[in-house]
């Protein structure tokens, strides 16, 4: 299975109507896992709320931040390193980088589709997974929406591992 999960950063971006867009195709194309309930609160605000949802769910709240390294390494040493090793990967692959950190999950979707499938395997297994697991126990018991879109990615990461016989 050849994931293209460069697709998927407009999820984790900041959302404007090729979001909106993306959302619906994609709830069309996959029939095991959707977007469905994201979809519905899309549909049901105005592009400016959802905006203002993403900046208080990802931008003003540490404990669901879209900065892998964050989870991981916290504010200690190491995430310093793991951003340079980012930045090098992103720069030899010119992939552009944004206004964002090169361990934003926009960043680090480009990243995993030029990685050879081992490696691939273990940046999402010792980084991507360990990640996402603490982004979900960010959100707690909170009824947010954006908590579908990062339990989505988590299930295309889930199911990627699965194509590689690891586990999740």
């Amino acid at each position: 299975m050849n994931t293209n999960f460069k697709k998927y950063a407009s999820l984790v971006s900041y959302p404007n109507d090729s979001t909106i867009a993306f959302i619906s195709k994609i709830n069309n194309e996959k029939k095991d896992y959707s977007l469905e309930k994201f979809n519905e609160f899309v549909e049901s605000v105005k592009l400016s709320e959802l905006q203002e949802r993403f900046t208080q769910t990802f931008d003003m709240n540490p404990s669901t931040c879209l900065d892998i390294g964050w989870h991981l390494y916290g504010e200690a040493y190491q995430r310093g390193a793991f951003l340079v090793e980012l930045r090098q990967l992103l720069r030899e692959n010119n992939i552009d980088e944004s206004s964002e950190l090169p361990d934003h999950f926009t960043h680090i979707l480009a990243i995993l589709d030029i990685l050879k499938p081992e490696d691939q395997k273990q940046f999402i297994a010792n980084f991507v997974n360990p990640a996402i697991k603490k982004i979900l126990t960010g959100f707690g018991e909170e009824k947010n929406p954006y908590k579908y879109v990062i339990e989505y990615l988590s299930h295309i990461f889930e199911t990627q591992m699965k194509t590689y016989g690891g586990q999740a």
